[in-house]
C-alpha cells in the first residue's frame, strides 16, 4: 500500500483513493494476468447531433441557402430552435443549443470566420511610407498620361489624341469604381 500511496502522490498528485486503485489493479493482474478495462466515459448519456445525418443535412442546406453575411451561429441557432428541433421532434424547445455551440458545428463542417472590412483604406494608410509611394504613383501617372488620348466635353465626345513619336505606343487606363471594388462584399 505504501508503494500505491508513492506512486498515487508522485504520478498524479492525487490521494490514497488512486492509491487503492492501483492497489485494486494490481490484485487483478496478478489473479488474471490481464489489466482491467477502464469503462469510466464509455456510456454517455447524450448523444451528439453532430451523429445525426438528418439534422446535419437540414443545417447545411440551410447554411448553403444563406448569403454570407447571414451565415451567423446565431441565426443558425434561431433556425436550429424555430424549424429543424420541431421538423425533427415534433415539438418546439426553447434555449436548447448555444451560440457557441453552433459555431463548433458550423467549423466542424467546413465553415470558417471571415471579417469583412469595407473601406478602400484600411489602417496605415496615412504611414509615411505609403504616403511616399502615392506620390511616386502619382507622377507616373502623369508620365503615362502624354501617351494616352484625352476626352473632354460634356459627353466626353472630344477626344484629342496623344502626339507619339516614332517607336512610342499609345497607352489605355483601364479603370474601375468603387462598385466594382465593393462587387463582392455581399
Amino acid at each position: 500500500m505504501d508503494a500505491s500511496n508513492q506512486i498515487a502522490q508522485t504520478m498524479w498528485n492525487k490521494d490514497d483513493y488512486v492509491a487503492r486503485c492501483i492497489w485494486k489493479w494490481e490484485a487483478h493482474f496478478i489473479k488474471t494476468e490481464e489489466l482491467l478495462v477502464y469503462h469510466q466515459g464509455k456510456h454517455a448519456k447524450l448523444k451528439s447531433l453532430l451523429n445525426d445525418e438528418d439534422f446535419k443535412e437540414e443545417c447545411l442546406a440551410w447554411l448553403r441557402q444563406q448569403k454570407p453575411e447571414s451565415r451567423t451561429p446565431g441565426n443558425l441557432k434561431m433556425y436550429i430552435e424555430e424549424t429543424v428541433f420541431p421538423k425533427l421532434t415534433g415539438h418546439i424547445k426553447k434555449d436548447t443549443i448555444s451560440e457557441k455551440t453552433c459555431r463548433n458545428y458550423m467549423h466542424l463542417w467546413g465553415y470558417k470566420y471571415d471579417e469583412r472590412k469595407k473601406g478602400v483604406y484600411y489602417d496605415g494608410h496615412e504611414r509615411p511610407d505609403v504616403v511616399t509611394y502615392r506620390k511616386e504613383w502619382l507622377k507616373r501617372m502623369f508620365e503615362y498620361q502624354k501617351f494616352m488620348k484625352e476626352f473632354d466635353g460634356d459627353m466626353m465626345d472630344i477626344i484629342s489624341e496623344p502626339q507619339l513619336k516614332l517607336g512610342e505606343k499609345e497607352i489605355v487606363q483601364v479603370t474601375h469604381d468603387e462598385c466594382h471594388f465593393y462587387a463582392n462584399d455581399g
